[in-house]
């Protein structure tokens, strides 16, 4: 009659070499995800923690991007890494819209901040921006 082979009975070892190399990866995907997310809110944290300690120092707002738009500028291009995540599979959204999200905030601390000279809400802005974008 039919064979082992062709009810599938022929290829439990291979199935199980499979199936535990996807364990393995993905127990290395949550560890590097756990890792890039704390790595990620600790850039944000410690961005925070600067914006206020500038602001109880200086009193004002004026000069607040100049003093953290180094910090600003890694995490936020840190991001990129969303994108590749959804590229490699890590992660189950979309890349268009992920890489949306990323690339249209990068533009604007690259492309927009940055040619900016001096904004009269800055303040505003960066925590308005920090907060809306987390939340996206």
């Amino acid at each position: 009659m039919a064979s082992s082979e062709e009810d599938g009975g022929g290829n439990g070892a291979v199935e199980e070499k499979e199936s535990g190399k996807r364990r393995r990866l993905g127990a290395l995907a949550t560890a590097w995800l756990i890792f890039y997310n704390i790595a990620m809110t600790a850039g944000w944290l410690v961005l925070g923690i600067a914006m206020v300690r500038f602001y109880i120092q200086k009193g004002t707002h004026r000069g607040l991007f100049r003093s953290v738009q180094k910090t600003l500028k890694f995490f936020q291009t840190f991001a990129l890494l969303e994108v590749v995540h959804c590229a490699v599979g890590l992660v189950r959204t979309s890349v268009l819209v992920t890489g949306v999200q990323v690339s249209s905030r990068i533009f604007m601390v690259w492309f927009i901040a940055h040619s900016i000279k001096q904004t009269s809400l800055e303040l505003f802005s960066l925590q308005a921006w920090k907060c809306i974008t987390k939340f996206l």
